[in-house]
């Protein structure tokens, strides 16, 4: 598939794109997770990620770069919801995997990135994970390592809704950030 001319999102910031564009246009979720995540965690995450892909109306955006996002791809890949994958890297030469080609024939799936480089590094990861939070309108946490990267998240994002999974009683919750 052919990237799609670049779009304007955010106050004109420009980005490639790679599907159906329309999907900008939907509410979604966005999902960050800690590349360790403890197993009490994975579980209730994985609940989540199944009820999320049975959904044609939910629309996740993501790097899909930590192992329980990898997970998450996974599933909605195999479901109905929409996807909407962030790479750190940029798109114009990037190989698609046979898994996400049924999801972009279908138009359930469209690729972002504002980036030029070829590898992803820490700050282009940084800079993503910040996009992927602009974009939604919804962020869910299911794990946010002390002091780590996506700490910041739990913060900062005012006027959010924030669903995070890492309360003191374990049982998630919602705040307004």
């Amino acid at each position: 598939m052919n990237p799609i001319p670049a779009i304007q999102i955010n106050n004109g910031l420009s980005v490639a794109a790679i599907g159906n564009a329309a999907l900008l246009k939907r509410t979604k979720t966005g999902l960050l997770c800690s590349r360790k995540c403890p197993a009490d965690k994975i579980l209730e995450a994985y609940d989540r990620f199944k009820e999320w892909a049975s959904d044609p109306n939910m629309t996740v955006i993501s790097g899909f770069h930590s192992p329980v996002e990898k997970e998450c791809l996974r599933l909605l890949l195999k479901g109905k919801a929409n996807i909407i994958p962030c790479p750190a890297r940029e798109i114009d030469h990037m190989h698609i995997s046979k898994e996400w080609k049924p999801a972009l024939d279908a138009g359930r799936m469209l690729i972002l990135s504002p980036f030029t480089e070829k590898r992803s590094d820490a700050r282009t990861i940084d800079r993503r994970n910040h996009l992927v939070a602009a974009l939604s309108e919804t962020l869910y946490i299911p794990h946010a390592a002390f002091a780590g990267k996506l700490s910041i998240f739990q913060a900062s994002e005012g006027g959010k809704e924030l669903q995070e999974d890492d309360s003191e009683d374990g049982d998630g919750r919602r705040s307004e950030i």
